[in-house]
């Protein structure tokens, strides 16, 4: 099946086309894979992706458009088709998310984009996200599945309420960053080069800080919490758990 389409709410700029389409029945699923071109609206414009019970991965490529591989899954071909792969423009970029009726579909995205690309908000209900090599996430939310923010700039926040959260965080950061898991290990790689002050932070589990020379260094007495701070430490760097391990290392 092959489809060619202009999707609501994108002007030409960010045209979209629908270049392959793959169906078929499985477990009493109908499982569907398309992928999809959207053009940037501007230079600098950041990437968001809204997943539905499925996996966000983002990536870069050498082309200049934005390639979505979305996997489609519903209790029939009628309700899946009834869902579009659509990618909306505004004032905060290019959102990708699953429209039309959506009902009893989830869809899981695998998307490029161009080199120097910044990430919006990626989110999703249940599903992984992964991120690599863009130039920067402004967050990155998942209610069940791990997070994975590495090689890919200044991360403002990374969060899941059960899995682990892994980012990489280099220097110089952008403000504040918080790492959280409600259920889940976090673990931060932060350049020496931060200017922050550094929060590990769980109710069961430990707390550690590792190759980072850290000034003020501080742990409570049940070594539930530890912080230090890194050069001025004008921004703030919290990574939490209320079940987990939390600990820190060098970029």
């Amino acid at each position: 099946m092959h489809r060619r389409a202009l999707l609501g709410g994108v002007a030409a700029a960010a045209a979209a086309s629908l270049t392959g389409c793959m169906g078929a029945q499985s477990d009493d699923q109908y499982e569907e894979t398309r992928d999809v071109e959207f053009d940037l609206p501007a230079e600098d414009t950041a990437v968001s992706v809204s997943g539905k019970h499925g996996d966000v991965a983002v990536s870069t490529h050498d082309s200049e458009q934005v390639a979505v591989t979305a996997r489609l899954s519903g209790p029939s071909e009628e309700r899946v088709d009834g869902a579009e792969v659509a990618g909306q423009t505004g004032a905060d970029g290019l959102s990708v998310a699953l429209a039309g009726t959506t009902d009893g579909v989830s869809a899981a995205f695998d998307v490029q984009v161009p080199a120097g690309t910044a990430v919006g908000e990626l989110e999703t209900s249940n599903g992984d996200i992964d991120v690599q090599d863009v130039a920067g996430v402004e967050s990155a939310t998942t209610d069940n599945g791990d997070v994975t923010v590495q090689s890919a700039g200044p991360v403002s926040a990374a969060e899941t309420t059960n899995g682990a959260v892994t980012i990489d965080e280099p220097a110089p950061l952008s403000g504040d960053v918080t790492a959280v898991s409600d259920n889940g290990d976090v673990s931060v790689s932060l350049s020496p080069d931060a200017d922050a002050e550094v929060v590990a932070r769980t109710d069961n589990g430990e707390t550690g800080i590792e190759d980072l020379e850290l000034s003020d260094l501080r742990r409570d007495g049940d070594g539930g919490m530890v912080r230090g701070v890194l050069g001025e430490g004008t921004h703030e760097v919290v990574a939490e758990s209320d079940n987990g391990d939390v600990e820190f290392d060098a970029l």
